[in-house]
């Protein structure tokens, strides 16, 4: 026994119905994985096991469906003797997904820590987080970075960065989203750089396992230097957020960058990115390995282009 499809071009299909939803129905087949197919064109339905119908009207049925008359079906209710007909137009889904929680929660949070005495003194501090909260049509993210060195007693690096983002769902894929970033860096002459901005973003995956994401947006920015010559313009922002699960999810990869280009003066960027892997090793503990690269094109006087981090921390992933 099977289900079957009959088609208003003829066809017949024999297979599993999974889902309907949006007008388009789910159907597992043995030849071809699963197919779609908009509900418009079918003609027909027979179940050999019971499925659930939420009508137009809301009215929610259960139980066998069987072909009836050009455009209408009946499905056989335990509780009543005679089947039930109606239009296969009526029909708004079929067996729907379960409803899930409300808002759903992650959130991350890692330490790096290192220290060397005798005849080298260098102390070494790295910390990052991240929370991101989910609803159907929102999400919510909170997140920063803090950077600390000393040797011989003396700092050597120190730099911090805080981020808050909201994305908006205008369909499964597509969000607006507006952004705050807020970086400070002793040793790049920057007392403050705020960074407010607005876009666009395409969510090509979001499972347990894998999640990409690409957004294109318009931003302005203003640079406090503690000497140097402050700064503001309007600029061009991208970002690419990728995450995925390897071996069972022994192994995770993660890829971030975002990046800002002067609409006043294109030879002006910003840049920065966060790569690595993840571990897990006990529960929701993990190792990670990551690479940090910061890129700007017109640093302050006197200061480096490029700083690039090698950090190994543990942490905590929920």
């Amino acid at each position: 026994m099977a289900d079957e499809l009959w088609l208003k071009n003829g066809d017949h299909i024999t297979g599993k119905v999974v889902r309907m939803e949006n007008k388009t129905l789910i159907f597992e087949t043995s030849y071809a994985g699963a197919v779609s197919i908009k509900w418009e064109e079918i003609a027909n339905i027979r179940t050999d096991e019971p499925v659930q119908m939420i009508l137009s009207n809301e009215v929610s049925t259960r139980g066998m469906a069987a072909p009836a008359e050009d455009g209408k079906v009946k499905i056989k209710v335990k509780e009543i003797e005679e089947p039930v007909t109606f239009d296969l137009a009526q029909v708004e889904t079929i067996n729907p997904k379960p409803p899930g929680p409300a808002v759903e929660i992650k959130a991350r949070a890692n330490l790096g820590l290192s220290g060397e005495r005798g005849n080298t003194d260098t102390d070494n501090l790295y910390i990052d987080g991240e929370f991101v909260a989910r609803t159907e049509k929102n999400r919510y993210t909170v997140g920063a970075e803090l950077k600390k060195e000393t040797s011989e007693g003396e700092r050597t690096s120190n730099s911090a960065l805080g981020y808050l983002k909201y994305d908006h769902f205008l369909s499964e894929k597509w969000y607006l989203y507006t952004n705050a970033l807020f970086e400070t860096d002793e040793f790049q002459d920057l007392n403050l750089r705020s960074t407010l901005g607005a876009g666009v973003g395409h969510q090509f995956f979001e499972t347990p396992l894998t999640n990409l994401s690409l957004e294109i947006g318009l931003s302005y920015i203003n640079e406090d230097y503690d000497e140097s010559d402050d700064d503001n313009y309007s600029a061009g922002r991208w970002s690419l957020n990728y995450d995925r699960f390897f071996f069972e999810k022994s192994l995770q990869f993660f890829h971030f960058q975002e990046g800002y280009v002067s609409l006043e003066d294109t030879d002006e960027i910003l840049f920065r990115s966060r790569t690595g892997f993840r571990i897990p090793v006990y529960k929701s503990f993990n190792v990670t390995a990551q690479y940090n690269f910061d890129w700007d094109s017109e640093p302050a006087p006197d200061k480096e282009r490029t700083d690039t981090a090698y950090i190994f921390t543990i942490g905590y992933q929920y």
